[in-house]
């Protein structure tokens, strides 16, 4: 074990690990787009409220994280990219971390709750916790379908951001965005499963091809990446796009998922690369056509 960070900036670095903020920005970001599509309620949001929604976001997924790693802090020592995370290299306490995580988890719920949605949005604190680290984070080492329980919690983040802007929950619009935010992440989940295949089998992780092999999982995961780039062509349909330029671009970038589908699912690195980096420019494209009509 390692003695535990005694500088401000290894403490820094362990908070990192563990808390993973990058990938509480993705979940912020998708609670943005979320929260500026959100028709007719954009104009009479303040920027108050999208802010308390991204920050409520960020921490939500802060939290899920770093109870996350509690519960896998075993498996995690197993791993060679995730053995030097600060709780199986013992720089940091279980009790610790698990109060960083309710602390977060608590937090997320104040300032969502501040928002127009109210006691709606805060209640998907508790609802993205129960999937996530209740039912998803031990399905992993039972199922290889347990990716298909995680993209749950995955599809929460433009939900949420519609709520706190005062939509509803069920709009046909929320639910398309919240769809291509599940379609993207099975092919997410499952292109970085084949990346670190021998750490998966360490921790005794189902990955996602057990079963029918990598070659056989081929045309399944190129299936996933079609329906992603599918449901992302409903977008300017259901008029979440409005700017002609942004139409197009969406359209192209939907277009560009399925024509090359079947490389994607064939190159775990690159296929990975492309999809997240298609994810991330889908949201600036939807977000920056929002502020600009409500501009």
């Amino acid at each position: 074990m390692n003695a535990p960070s005694s500088t401000f900036a290894g403490r820094a670095r362990d908070l990192a690990a563990l808390l993973r903020p990058r990938i509480g920005l993705l979940a912020a970001a998708g609670t943005c787009a979320g929260f500026v599509t959100s028709q007719p309620t954009l104009a009479g949001s303040p920027t108050g409220g999208l802010l308390l929604a991204v920050a409520g976001a960020a921490l939500l997924s802060c939290g899920c994280s770093a109870l996350n790693q509690v519960q896998e802090r075993r498996e995690d020592g197993r791993m060679v990219r995730t053995r030097n995370r600060p709780l199986p290299s013992g720089r940091l306490t279980v009790a610790a971390a698990l109060s960083l995580s309710l602390l977060c988890l608590a937090c997320a719920a104040a300032l969502l709750s501040a928002t127009q949605g109210g006691l709606l949005a805060a209640a998907l604190v508790p609802l993205t916790v129960a999937v996530y680290n209740g039912l998803y984070t031990p399905l992993k080492k039972r199922t290889s379908l347990a990716m298909l329980v995680g993209g749950l919690a995955g599809a929460l983040p433009p939900m949420l951001g519609c709520v706190t802007a005062g939509g509803s929950l069920l709009a046909p619009q929320t639910l398309v965005l919240a769809s291509v935010f599940y379609a993207w992440q099975v092919p997410h989940f499952w292109l970085f499963a084949r990346l670190h295949h021998a750490d998966y089998a360490a921790a005794g992780f189902q990955a996602p091809h057990n079963g029918v092999g990598r070659a056989g999982a081929h045309g399944p995961l190129a299936l996933w990446v079609l329906s992603y780039g599918a449901l992302m062509l409903l977008l300017p349909a259901l008029g979440l796009v409005g700017a002609e330029a942004a139409k197009w671009l969406v359209t192209a970038l939907g277009l560009g998922l399925l024509c090359a589908a079947w490389p994607l699912a064939t190159r775990e690195r690159l296929g990975l690369a492309l999809v997240n980096g298609s994810l991330v420019l889908l949201l600036v494209l939807l977000t920056a056509d929002a502020l600009s009509r409500a501009a």
